[in-house]
């Protein structure tokens, strides 16, 4: 029986090193690297930070992402390095919102301008503002509203056929009226021209005067043909802002305000600076770690409470070419 039980104990032992000898961790330099990866895997993953993402709508795969190949770029050793690594996480995250935040805001803003201009272009002689606009036109004339669909259609139709009325009847008082609805009783100095010419050829037909009657036909009907040039233009003009936007014109207006864009600057900017610290503070933490362990520090004490406080007293272990011992720089995070 003890023979029995001897042997059964020799044989668990082993099996116990031949298991021992397979089961030493990765040998490779990537098997390694990968391996070091565990320990990031628990270090500060309970912070707060991501719990907020989905509450923020944001995707915690991203962030997963974006974690893990900061981890395996940076080969944290130990806890300390871990926490730096975890605050560039957090900051680079919050570099990408930061971006995100910004190009949105832009698309909304464009939205909104577009959204803006198809209003204004429906909503021409409609509501309060086309009886205010009314009431102005009869005092002012069409010409003197403000640039509108309306507004070019009836200058034109009016126009032509004032045009028409002269080569056919000549001037009479209903052309009289036709201008007075197109200028009212003021008009612009480019059409009282009009306005003179054509009164001036109601008096000549008065008088009776055929040849006077033609040269002043002509004349008016010269003015007349600028006029209703000069508004087809405009109303040309007009219709641009009623098709399709080219790229490069709403681009133009995605510069934000001064206010807004200052802000995102400042933001931008403290976000980069932060996360230089905490780089410039990991890579610190690393040269003092090399530094110890130049001068033959047990690794334990890295992580202990003692080696947390670094001291610059002379080791007596680790001297200098010379003899003279090697001091001990404290680190400066």
């Amino acid at each position: 029986m003890d023979l029995m039980e001897g042997t059964s104990g020799e044989a668990a032992a082993e099996r116990s090193r031949v298991n021992g000898r397979k089961s030493r961790g990765p040998k490779t330099g990537q098997g390694k690297a990968i391996s070091r990866l565990n320990a990031g895997k628990h270090w500060a993953y309970s912070r707060s930070f991501r719990g907020f993402l989905e509450q923020l709508g944001e995707d915690r795969k991203k962030f997963d992402g974006l974690r893990q190949d900061l981890f395996r770029d940076f080969h944290p050793e130990d806890r300390v390095e871990a926490e730096f690594v975890e605050d560039m996480v957090e900051k680079s995250w919050e570099q990408e919102r930061l971006m995100r935040a910004y190009n949105s805001r832009l698309v909304a803003s464009r939205r909104q301008a577009e959204v803006d201009r198809q209003r204004r272009l429906a909503s021409e002689g409609r509501g309060g503002k086309g009886t205010a606009l009314k009431m102005y036109m009869r005092q002012q004339g069409v010409t003197a509203l403000p640039d509108s669909k309306y507004k070019f259609e009836r200058a034109i139709i009016f126009l032509i056929a004032l045009r028409a009325g002269v080569e056919l009847d000549g001037f009479t008082e209903w052309g009289s009226q036709c201008l007075r609805v197109l200028y009212g009783e003021s008009p612009s100095l480019a059409a009282n021209e009009l306005v003179m010419a054509y009164e001036g050829g109601r008096k000549t037909e008065a008088g009776g005067d055929e040849a006077a009657q033609q040269a002043a036909r002509r004349s008016f009907l010269i003015y007349i043909a600028e006029e209703i040039e000069a508004y087809q233009k405009l109303q040309s003009l007009y219709r641009e802002q009623e098709i399709e936007i080219p790229a490069a014109t709403r681009d133009a207006g995605l510069v934000p305000e001064k206010k807004e864009l200052k802000n995102f600057l400042r933001a931008k900017k403290r976000l980069e600076m932060e996360l230089q610290l905490k780089l410039e503070q990991w890579a610190a933490w690393r040269r003092y770690k090399r530094e110890r362990q130049a001068i033959d520090v047990p690794a334990g004490e890295l992580v202990s409470g003692e080696a947390s406080t670094p001291t610059t007293k002379p080791s007596p272990v680790a001297k200098r070419r010379g003899g003279r011992p090697r001091k001990q720089g404290g680190l400066k995070i």
